[in-house]
């Protein structure tokens, strides 16, 4: 992305994406082999592929696990079968990048009510000086940062080596409720989002690029890892702990509007992801 700025690479990002799944549906709709490597990969026998579809710029909101609202579906392209069931597949042009975007309040909410529990006081307090919407965050600064205070104020947030200044104890739970919760959550990023219902669940991430820039072309079932992704998350080694590396990725702080509280932003990894299949 030479010559662009965050803002017109995040949006060529977005285009080219669109772009190439469009060429993916196209190229699925009219080639029956590729269709049934697709069910293979689901494990899915004895039914045919009837249509393909994709959203792209055109792209319908779904039911939102919030009643009465709307969100974006994890699924780029759904295979409609013969026994009127629908395969939807999560498209990936990228080795790495943002897979889930989402801030700290629906992060919350959207969490307990998709997995039906309460995140703990404690672990929400956590996440509230990491991520930003805390309201004392300037106060906790002032008397426990001993580096990287300029960055931890203009983004109104701790890093990992500050909140265990403040309170290791709250440090080490928000890492043990990641752990805890670990296959919720890659199932939360990569499958189902805020999305309401089943059907709009994606089932497969298809690892492909057709727009020249890489030669990616691996299909993911993700039933088959969801209950292999271990408890490694661990806060990173760099700027103080800026980030949480996760086993399927990471997560960082981050406000497109440069606004704050900012928001979570989970980003996928594609060598990761391939190490947790059986």
């Amino acid at each position: 992305m030479s010559g662009r700025n965050r803002a017109t690479g995040w949006q060529h990002a977005k285009l080219s994406g669109h772009e190439n799944e469009a060429l993916i549906a196209q190229l699925t709709k009219k080639n029956k082999a590729l269709q049934n490597r697709i069910l293979k990969c689901a494990h899915i026998n004895d039914v045919a592929v009837v249509d393909v579809e994709y959203g792209g710029l055109a792209e319908k909101n779904v039911d939102c696990i919030f009643s009465g609202k709307k969100t974006k579906s994890k699924t780029d392209m759904s295979l409609f079968l013969s026994n009127g069931e629908r395969l939807n597949v999560s498209i990936k042009k990228e080795r790495s990048g943002q897979v889930f975007l989402i801030g700290i309040d629906r992060f919350i909410q959207g969490f307990e009510r998709q997995y039906l529990q309460t995140i703990p006081s404690a672990v929400k307090r956590a996440i509230a000086l990491y991520f930003g919407s805390a309201h004392d965050i300037p106060e906790v600064i002032f008397k426990c940062a001993t580096s990287r205070i300029d960055m931890q104020t203009k983004k109104h947030r701790l890093v990992a080596e500050t909140l265990k200044a403040y309170d290791f104890n709250l440090a080490n739970i928000l890492i043990s409720w990641i752990n805890a919760n670990i296959s919720n959550l890659f199932d939360f990023c990569f499958s189902r989002g805020l999305a309401k219902n089943k059907k709009d669940y994606a089932q497969i991430i298809w690892y492909k690029n057709m727009l020249g820039e890489n030669e990616l072309d691996k299909l993911i079932y993700l039933p088959d890892i969801l209950k292999r992704v271990p408890p490694t998350a661990e806060y990173g080694n760099k700027n103080g702990g800026s980030t949480i590396q996760l086993p399927f990725g990471f997560v960082q702080w981050h406000s497109p509007s440069k606004k704050t509280p900012g928001s979570l932003q989970f980003h996928h990894n594609y060598s990761k992801i391939v190490d947790l299949l059986p």
